[in-house]
């Protein structure tokens, strides 16, 4: 492939940055690592990216792992640390966020500014709950205020569950396996539910679906289920459409 950099560009790199630090001939050799292993990122990147749009485009894991000669298990087994690289502007360009309501973007974006300003690796449930919390006038939060949840209650015992990290986080931040998890679930109670578009009520349901998260068991901790928050997100659109009426 010809527009892939030769070594005498990433050369070239490493020894501008290098002489800019004043640095040595042994320390170069650390900032040629650490640019190995950001190309290493951007390369699980790439191929997550590809994963993405095959998914994105309606092939399973099975098409996937059929496709390589391989298991769906296998095939998730082998992309799925590439697949959950890919940051939330990388999803995007995939094609993932087509469903997705404005508020709901609106609520994702958020969520990458509480990765940062807790200085967290990667963009968990946790995160993506404290987005949805942010905006009242929703929803997700109107079908936790019908089912009797204490948002202030709630706000504070997820961010006891989450305390901030020491180290800034990276600049591009991964969008976590959890949090892919919630998403897919997501889209899963949308389409149960007949909608063809993806609201924060939505990002609720799979939050609360997922019981392997830590969020999904602090909503379960206050008597959340699928059943219950669905039947108050039902209530709460039939009531928006009879007022529209």
């Amino acid at each position: 492939m010809r527009d892939l950099p030769e070594l005498s560009r990433l050369v070239g790199i490493v020894t501008a940055e290098s002489e800019a630090r004043h640095q040595s001939a042994l320390e170069r050799i650390d900032l040629a690592e650490s640019v190995v292993a950001e190309l290493h990122n951007l390369g699980d990147r790439l191929v997550g990216y590809f994963v993405e749009q095959a998914r994105a485009e309606g092939h399973s894991w099975s098409d996937i792992g059929a496709h390589l000669g391989v298991s769906r298990q296998a095939a998730q087994q082998r992309y799925t640390p590439r697949w959950s690289s890919l940051t939330l502007a990388d999803l995007a360009d995939a094609g993932s966020f087509t469903r997705l309501t404005p508020r709901t973007k609106e609520a994702l974006r958020r969520a990458e500014d509480h990765v940062r300003r807790l200085r967290h690796a990667s963009l968990g449930p946790e995160h993506l709950l404290l987005a949805v919390l942010d905006d009242a006038d929703t929803f997700a939060v109107k079908a936790l205020a019908a089912d009797g949840v204490d948002l202030t209650g709630l706000r504070e015992a997820l961010q006891r569950l989450v305390p901030a990290g020491e180290e800034p986080s990276p600049a591009t931040i991964p969008v976590g396996a959890p949090t892919r998890r919630a998403l897919e679930a997501a889209l899963g109670q949308a389409l149960e539910l007949g909608h063809n578009y993806i609201g924060t009520e939505h990002l609720l349901l799979g939050l609360v679906a997922d019981r392997q998260s830590q969020v999904g068991r602090l909503l379960a901790d206050r008597g959340l289920t699928l059943d219950k928050v669905r039947g108050s997100v039902r209530a709460l659109i039939d009531a928006y459409l009879q007022a529209r009426r």
